[in-house]
C-alpha cells in the first residue's frame, strides 16, 4: 500500500474538522452480567409493572433489540438524561428483523420506547415474557451488558451527506467543481484507502449520536427527517468464544434515525428504522 496524496490527506483534515462532534459509544461487555435495569442487548427489558410490551402489526408482542439506563450512562443533552431508552423489532416471519426489506416501511415492526423514569426495584417476575423466538427472527443471540463512552467522531464515508460535504471542500480548495461524480471517482486506491481508514469507520460502531457507518449505502428514505442517529448496533463476535453476540445479515448494521426536534420533544414515534449488510 502507498502514501495518500496530500490532497486527500488535507481533504480528509477538512471534514474531521467541520464534522467533529460527540457521541456515545456502546461497548458490549461480556465480563458483566446485568441486571434488568441495566444498559444492555437482548435479555429481558426493564418494563414498568401493569403496562404491556409493545406489539407488531399482527398484535405478536416485539422482542428487545437494546436499552441504555439515560442516568447510568451518564447521557446528556439532546439525549434524554433520566429514564430508559429502549428497541424493539417485531419477530414475525413474514419480516426480516422486522422489516419487509431493509427498512420498516410503516412503522409496524419496531418500537422505540422511553420511560422517564426507571424503577429500581423491577425484578425479571415483574416483565411480561416473550415467546420463544427463533434466533434467526432476531439480531441479538446472546444477552451481553452495555458500557457507555462519551467520545469524539467524525462523519464517514458511507454517510448520506458525505459525497456533498467532499465535492464541496474539493471547489474551495481547486476551484473545480465536479458534479455527478462520487468522492472515490476522485480519488486513487491509496487515498480512497486513506479515507476509509481515517474517517470514523472502525467497526464494530455500536454508538448513540455521530454518523452512521453503513455496510452499503445510507438507507435512510429521506436524510433531513431523520437527520439523527438514535442507535446503531453492529453484528460482532464474542471475544470467549467466537460465537454471534450480534449478526445482521451478513456482518451488517441496524440503525434507529430520528428528527432532532422530535428527539428533543421526547417524541419517539416518527422514528424510522433500517438495517444493511453485505
Amino acid at each position: 500500500m502507498g502514501e495518500a496524496s496530500e490532497r486527500a490527506i488535507r481533504i480528509a483534515e477538512e471534514i474531521n474538522k467541520r464534522t467533529s462532534c460527540e457521541h456515545y459509544r456502546l461497548v458490549l461487555n461480556e465480563e458483566r452480567q446485568p441486571k434488568i435495569t441495566d444498559s444492555k442487548i437482548g435479555g429481558l427489558p426493564y418494563w414498568p409493572e401493569g403496562k404491556d410490551l409493545p406489539v407488531d402489526d399482527k398484535g405478536n408482542k416485539m422482542l428487545m433489540v437494546l436499552q441504555v439506563n439515560c442516568a447510568e450512562a451518564g447521557l446528556k443533552a439532546p439525549l434524554p438524561e433520566q429514564g430508559m431508552l429502549q428497541w424493539f423489532i417485531s419477530t414475525n416471519a413474514e419480516r426480516m428483523f422486522g422489516c419487509k426489506g431493509n427498512y420498516d416501511e410503516d412503522g409496524s415492526g419496531f418500537a422505540v420506547v422511553y420511560h422517564e423514569t426507571v424503577n429500581g426495584s423491577c425484578a425479571p417476575a415483574d416483565v411480561p415474557t416473550h415467546e420463544t423466538v427463533d434466533e434467526m427472527l432476531t439480531p441479538v443471540k446472546r444477552e451481553t451488558a452495555i458500557d457507555v463512552v462519551k467520545e469524539g467522531t467524525a462523519m464517514g464515508v458511507t454517510d448520506g451527506g458525505f459525497n456533498s460535504l467532499f465535492f464541496g471542500i474539493v471547489k474551495e480548495i481547486t476551484g473545480v467543481e465536479h458534479q455527478g461524480k462520487m468522492w472515490y471517482q476522485y480519488m486513487d486506491n491509496d487515498d480512497c484507502l486513506h479515507f476509509e481508514k481515517n474517517m470514523g469507520m472502525k467497526r464494530p460502531r455500536h454508538q448513540m449520536l455521530g454518523y452512521p457507518v453503513f455496510t452499503q449505502d445510507d438507507a435512510r428514505r429521506d436524510i433531513r427527517l431523520h437527520d439523527t442517529l438514535l442507535f446503531q448496533l453492529d453484528s460482532q463476535f464474542s471475544t470467549a468464544d467466537s460465537k454471534e453476540l450480534v449478526m445482521w445479515g451478513d456482518m451488517g448494521s441496524g440503525f434507529i434515525f430520528i428528527n432532532r426536534d422530535d428527539l428533543a420533544a421526547r417524541n419517539f414515534s416518527r422514528a424510522y428504522y433500517c438495517w444493511d449488510c453485505g
